[in-house]
């Protein structure tokens, strides 16, 4: 299947496919449990423009939602596409299941992590992935495949200074403190507190722990997304990079 048609196509900005050889044992796990029979990850994106998050909450929310659902469905098109060949896959979900691993919420494949891998970008210290032409304006989607990783994908955001510094800004932008030394706390986010107060947070975390429940509630998922509103962005627009190389556009 050629790739970079079909991502052209579909108006994605960058992508790889990256074998699970090439991946972190803890996300090659990750990857073999959500599908045992994984040898490589298509990890793709699309940036989030700039002026989106000088838009007030709900009309962020709402550009944010349009760019991650059509994410979403060029991973089922992909999918299909690909189990067509005869090639086994299986996109991976939008909103939910998610799970916690050492106390900390994370999906149930690490996206960010994998497209780092596969010279997507780095990891910066509010968590967020780096893409050296987006900054950390990326949404990202992917596809788990039953094929081998051959060739390579458009790697963006491969070569020169790293793009994390480590300065800090991320950390001090945040009116939560919710970045710290161990990465980010989600329910200290302004964004989720709004939705998980502090009093409930012991039976979120509990329900999240139970993937057969997650699972069952995963078509409601949606649903609820489209209620929500992203409150605060400031660990993102605090990024030196955040307008990305090409600048405000």
């Amino acid at each position: 299947m050629d790739l970079a048609a079909f991502f052209r196509n579909e108006g994605v900005d960058v992508f790889s496919r990256v074998g699970i050889e090439a991946l972190p044992d803890a996300d090659r796990a990750s990857v073999l449990q959500f599908f045992p029979a994984a040898r490589s990850v298509i990890v793709f994106g699309k940036e989030v423009p700039v002026p989106v998050y000088r838009m007030l909450p709900g009309e962020k929310t709402q550009q944010m939602l349009r760019i991650a659902e059509s994410l979403d469905n060029a991973a089922a098109r992909l999918a299909g596409c690909l189990d067509a060949e005869h090639i086994p896959s299986l996109p991976i979900p939008l909103y939910l299941p998610v799970r916690i691993v050492d106390g900390k919420v994370q999906g149930v494949v690490r996206l960010k992590h994998i497209a780092a891998a596969g010279g997507l970008g780095e990891i910066g210290k509010n968590t967020v992935l780096l893409n050296r032409r987006f900054g950390p304006r990326l949404l990202l989607s992917g596809v788990v495949t039953g094929a081998p990783a051959q060739g390579a994908g458009k790697r963006a955001g491969t070569s020169g200074a790293p793009l994390c510094t480590g300065c800090g800004a991320c950390v001090r932008a945040c009116p939560e403190g919710a970045i710290g030394p161990d990465g980010v706390d989600a329910f200290r986010c302004r964004t989720v507190r709004a939705w998980v107060p502090p009093p409930v947070v012991p039976v979120v975390k509990w329900l999240l722990r139970r993937q057969l429940l997650l699972r069952g509630m995963a078509p409601l998922a949606p649903l609820i997304a489209r209620t929500a509103t992203i409150r605060c962005s400031l660990c993102v627009t605090g990024c030196p990079a955040f307008p990305g190389v090409e600048g405000e556009r």
